[in-house]
């Protein structure tokens, strides 16, 4: 093989490897919801639903620690609090709109989604539960100041 096709293969495995979505687990262990430009305006943006939102990229090692920590919250919260994931690799126009800079960065979306906080600084379960809950609580039928 030429230098070109190894490249080519190279670049092929490679985004094989990463494309997709951020879930690295099993779709079974999760309740988080790959967003993406066809579905962010309406399942976030458009809900009266309280959203945490994980924007990451699948290669970061701080997203890939935070992962099952974020998967466990999902879990114990769903039907309360939902959880999304953005693939900043792939969905620069959503990256480029919250001004998300880093990774992992978390934005809590309430029923008014005028200015999303952030701040969840912990990468724990409970942590997550407990930041998903307070701001739960905080949003039922008022607006939310942070």
């Amino acid at each position: 093989m030429n230098r070109s096709t190894n490249v080519l293969i190279f670049i092929s495995f490679f985004f094989l490897s990463f494309t997709g979505n951020l879930n690295l687990v099993d779709a079974g262990d999760t309740a988080s919801v790959i967003l993406n430009s066809g579905n962010f305006e309406q399942l976030v943006m458009q809900s009266k639903d309280v959203w945490f939102v994980l924007f990451g990229a699948p290669w970061c090692p701080y997203v890939k620690s935070l992962k099952p920590e974020w998967d466990k919250a999902s879990k114990a919260l769903e039907g309360k609090v939902k959880f999304g994931e953005v693939d900043c690799d792939v969905e620069n126009a959503i990256q480029a709109r919250f001004g998300v800079t880093g990774f992992p960065t978390v934005f809590a979306f309430g029923p008014d989604k005028c200015a999303p906080p952030t701040g969840v600084t912990e990468r724990t379960a409970d942590t997550l539960e407990k930041a998903s809950l307070s701001y739960y609580d905080k949003a039922q039928g008022c607006k939310m100041e942070f």
